[in-house]
């Protein structure tokens, strides 16, 4: 558990003081404020933009979404009201990921997976050794040719 020490001095506590001093400083002018926002717009819609298009083909689509939203969220309230449904779940699944309730589960699963794991590459070793023919055979299978 953090104390209150180190919760100033984390990065996260030291990025966001750097960010709303700016973002004051960039307030007291009328040019500058509007070209903060317009960036943060841009980057923001760039970043929603990426995102579908991942959502589409592989890569990060969720990730850069949720992105995009709390970038946009850091200047425009409907942004961030799009936003919070993203931050309940989340909160929610902290919550039940370090409960104590979920321990002994996690752990079951951890060690089921690293035992099937190890069984499918020992099966792997004993039939095919350090080579790849093993990955090559299922390529040809998965192709058919």
């Amino acid at each position: 558990m953090m104390t209150q020490a180190n919760q100033k001095n984390s990065i996260g506590s030291q990025i966001r003081g750097f960010y709303r001093e700016r973002r004051a400083a960039a307030k007291t002018n009328r040019a500058i404020d509007a070209t903060w926002k317009l960036i943060v717009l841009v980057v923001g819609l760039t970043l929603l933009g990426l995102g579908l298009f991942f959502l589409l083909f592989p890569g990060p689509g969720w990730a850069i979404l949720i992105l995009g939203l709390i970038v946009l969220a850091s200047e425009y309230s409907w942004a961030n009201r799009l936003l919070h449904p993203v931050r309940k779940f989340t909160s929610g699944l902290t919550i039940k990921l370090l409960s104590d309730e979920y321990k002994q589960r996690r752990m079951h699963i951890g060690l089921a997976s690293s035992f099937l794991i190890v069984v499918a590459l020992y099966a792997y070793w004993n039939e095919w050794g350090l080579t790849l023919d093993g990955l090559r055979q299922f390529g040809n299978w998965f192709l058919n040719t």
